[in-house]
């Protein structure tokens, strides 16, 4: 089941990162979008999180880490950072 999107619900809003969690990335693939939490407190939570982000990046994805409430601020990662609140992986495409 899918929620219906408003246009004024934010990241945050069809997102929200759950109780005990510090982060969240998403990927967006061909099954959609996968979501995969950790709490940066969490030592063993960190490092599948950071196995996860390196995964990614070796498939040829883009990691972003998305701020503000729209999700439309951030920078390009290059290696996972913990602190990040939200991130956003995005395949890579050739051609123009």
């Amino acid at each position: 089941m899918t929620a219906e999107v408003t246009e004024h619900q934010t990241l945050e809003d069809r997102y929200p990162i759950p109780e005990g969690k510090t982060g969240i990335m998403h990927a967006l693939c061909d099954k959609g979008d996968i979501p995969y939490m950790w709490n940066r407190k969490d030592r063993d939570e960190v490092s599948a999180a950071e196995e996860t982000f390196n995964s990614h990046i070796a498939r040829g994805y883009l990691a972003y880490r998305a701020e503000g409430k729209d999700g439309h601020a951030g920078e390009v990662l290059r290696k996972f950072d913990p602190k990040a609140e939200r991130i956003i992986f995005v395949k890579q495409h050739v051609g123009g």
